[in-house]
């Protein structure tokens, strides 16, 4: 690898030297505006067989929401001849290739640049640049993955960078050498604008967003597909914060994991499917499904704050307890049809899949449930209540009801085509989503998106119904939940357990055990609707299933254990979000699971001796969120 720059002393490797230039602008020139970059071709100019890219920084104008909104500035790579982009330009080529970047820096201060190097070495070498100067690097691309660069300024690292530098980052993909294994994909960069810091130097969360490739729901691309097609993306975090990332109405398979510094592609047997799952800040994700159903599907973040109606910026930023207020209590929704763009913002991929010709859905017999929304106040402040009731047939429900979190338990049958009546008896608006169920659009349950059919679904009105319909497909652990003013509607408990069985299964409470992780009104959580459940007891000699679920605002990182005398005990690892491991994947391992938002793990346990065990939900700092004592007693 040769650089041609000022480098660190430490990470030096080849010839030290500098180029001065110019600065582009003037000042007080108008700055240049910010392109998207979709990330659908690759810059640079190969020549004798190497790609040779020149960059440059500069401070320009970035109008997220829309061309002619409100505009930031911040820093961002171009190529050189062509505008600002954010992210920055995608480098691309085969595994073996060679790539020579030159980047000039228009900033007014030193520019350090981090991935762009080979990968099979210990540490990955930063390229210093000052400021109006060029620094150039040539290295082999040596190992087949997903990566990317990223720049900052004044020595900030990845994890501190805010919006002067955030938005330095660009994708580096090296695809195999046999034309034969490369599959035509998209490349989403997962970027987050945080407006600065407070007196005390911590950044403002609630006033950020992030984006997919620049951009912000409802401005993020619309993917459209034919059904049948097989699809296949790679998703790069380079934001300072991990995302659990949920696919709605269909299983993915996860391919390959990687950061910055290494990509794992997993072989067939390591491949492991998944409706949600947690991309950690500054790594990376290959995944590819199939569109077997037509229809309007999203693509989000489940850590509902990163998905929260976009914030004001620049002169229309609101002071953050004003921002805070709307997000617990809600937006004023004049336009209730208009959710899907004002309601939701940041990080989200709206998604159409075209209907083959004579497609259509099922139009038989269904088996019949009611479920109704619930509110025990018709107050319009925080201290509203939410809750579920589910009746078989067209029973009604009591008027009046105890609200109970989470909600009931909903027990469906595999390929047992169903309809269930959603009444909305609370006085706000409201939709349900039946969270890693294979169903059909229209019943999916985001307003103003989910349709087929020329259907559009529309809020759930107070006093008003919503029939769904749901056939699915296979046995396993679901949920169904609020999709409608999420922070204030999942917090205030509208939430609950889906369970399919096949037709030879019979429920049995006592052997299938749920703990759901939700969130309170005070944004903790809480396990089976506290923190300190009651105590339970099991047979020695019984097998158990527990059903782990995490449908919290913002526990990403939490961990179920099983513990005696303060170690894990051993438990089977069966299913991951309702979708059955194969028996390779199958293998008994120590009682500790991490399950991050929108995901549900299913673990088969039998306590061979009586005693007691603690079911326990730790947080990453260890710190215990909640605790069940089991009392494991002899057969009966």
């Amino acid at each position: 690898m040769r650089y041609t720059a000022v480098i660190a002393p430490l990470l030096l490797l080849g010839t030290v030297s500098s180029a001065s230039v110019r600065s582009g602008r003037k000042t007080g020139a108008p700055l240049t505006d910010v392109a998207f970059n979709d990330n659908r071709v690759s810059a640079g100019v190969v020549r004798a067989g190497v790609l040779n890219v020149h960059l440059e920084v500069d401070t320009g104008e970035w109008r997220p929401y829309s061309n002619d909104s409100t505009g930031v500035r911040i820093l961002a790579f171009r190529e050189v001849g062509h505008s600002l982009q954010t992210p920055g330009p995608m480098l691309r080529v085969s595994a073996g290739a060679r790539i020579h970047v030159w980047i000039t820096n228009r900033a007014a201060t030193t520019l350090v640049v981090h991935g762009l190097g080979p990968r099979r070495r210990a540490v990955l070498d930063t390229l210093i640049v000052p400021a109006g100067q060029t620094g150039d690097v040539e290295f082999l691309a040596d190992a087949q993955g997903t990566y990317y660069y990223w720049g900052s300024t004044t020595g900030t690292d990845f994890e501190h960078r805010l919006y002067e530098d955030a938005q330095l980052n660009g994708a580096l993909v090296v695809d195999p050498t046999d034309v034969r294994q490369r599959t035509p994909d998209r490349v989403f960069v997962i970027q987050w604008y945080r407006p600065g810091h407070d007196s005390r130097g911590v950044a403002f969360r609630s006033n950020g967003f992030f984006t997919f490739n620049g951009r912000p729901w409802p401005n993020t691309e619309r993917l459209t597909y034919q059904q049948g097609d097989s699809i296949h993306w790679r998703i790069i975090n380079a934001s300072a914060d991990l995302h659990p990332l949920h696919l709605h109405g269909f299983f993915f398979q996860i391919q390959a994991r990687g950061d910055e510094h290494q990509d794992t592609l997993y072989w067939p047997a390591q491949r492991r499917m998944a409706v949600t799952e947690l991309v950690r800040d500054g790594s990376t994700m290959d995944l590819a499904w199939f569109a077997d159903r037509p229809g309007s599907w999203v693509f989000h973040c489940h850590l509902n704050w990163h998905v929260v109606p976009n914030p004001g910026i620049g002169a229309e930023m609101q002071p953050v307890a004003v921002r805070n207020h709307e997000l617990f209590v809600g937006p004023v929704m004049r336009d209730m049809n208009d959710h899907a763009r004002k309601g939701m913002g940041g990080l989200m991929l709206g998604i159409n899949i075209r209907p083959r010709t004579g497609w259509h859905p099922y139009a038989g017999q269904r088996r019949q449930l009611h479920l109704y929304i619930e509110s025990d106040s018709s107050a319009t402040d925080t201290s509203r209540r939410f809750g579920y009731v589910v009746t078989e047939g067209n029973t009604p429900a009591p008027r009046t009801v105890t609200i109970q979190w989470p909600g009931p338990t909903i027990v469906l049958r595999r390929n047992e085509p169903t309809a269930i009546t959603v009444v909305n008896r609370s006085p706000e608006p409201s939709q349900v989503h039946w969270h890693g169920l294979e169903d059909d659009s229209y019943n999916d349950g985001v307003a103003g998106v989910s349709s087929n059919a020329g259907m559009v679904a529309p809020m759930i009105m107070p006093n008003d119904s919503f029939v769904v319909h749901l056939t699915p497909p296979r046995a396993g652990s679901f949920m169904y939940h609020t999709h409608l003013n999420d922070i204030r509607q999942s917090s205030h408990g509208l939430y609950g357990a889906l369970i399919v069985l096949d037709s030879a299964q019979r429920w049995d409470p006592d052997v299938d055990r749920i703990y759901m992780l939700s969130t309170n009104e005070q944004d903790e959580p809480i396990l089976n609707g506290g923190n300190m459940p009651p105590d339970v007891t099991f047979q020695a000699g019984k097998t158990y299933r527990l059903r782990l679920m995490n449908i919290t605002m913002g526990a990403p990182l939490v961990e179920f254990r099983l513990m005696h005398d303060g170690m894990p005990i051993r438990w089977t690892h069966v299913a991951k979000d309702g979708f059955t491991r194969p028996a390779w994947q199958r293998v008994a391992s120590p009682a500790r699971q991490l399950v991050s938002i929108g995901e549900t793990y299913d673990m088969q346990v039998m306590m061979r001796k009586p005693g007691d065990l603690e079911l326990e939900v730790r947080r990453a700092n260890e710190t215990l969120v909640a605790r069940q004592v089991i009392h494991v007693v002899a057969p009966h």
